[in-house]
């Protein structure tokens, strides 16, 4: 059977913003093709993906291209790993670990000011 084309090839974190919290999402490439280089095709019923943060299973399959890290600790250091898993039931082996270390973020900005008479 063929084996899929290794996971994560040019994986970036993106750092979202929302009223003042952060929010971090690790992305990768969407796996098209099997290790062969021959095309992933609708016999494949589905490509979807598995993450693994730390170790541990941090999600089942689902189809995108990014996963919402959890809310983690300033300067926590964390690897992720992924996997291709086809609607046949093909899986492909664990990506390379990636890894990486949550910022420390800066102080708020002060708010609330006002001039009193």
């Amino acid at each position: 059977m063929k084996k899929m084309l290794g996971l994560l090839v040019g994986m970036a974190i993106l750092m979202l913003y929302a009223e003042g919290a952060s929010a971090f999402t690790l992305n990768w490439a969407p796996v098209t093709t099997y290790t062969d280089n021959t095309t992933i095709g609708a016999e494949a019923q589905g490509v979807f993906y598995n993450v693994e943060m730390d170790g541990a299973a941090a999600s089942g399959n689902f189809s995108g291209t990014s996963w919402v890290i959890p809310t983690v600790a300033k300067k926590s250091a964390h690897t992720f790993r992924a996997r291709t898993v086809l609607g046949t039931g093909e899986v492909s082996a664990w990506s390379p670990p990636f890894a990486w270390t949550s910022p420390q973020g800066s102080p708020a900005v002060p708010g609330g000011m006002n001039v009193q008479p």
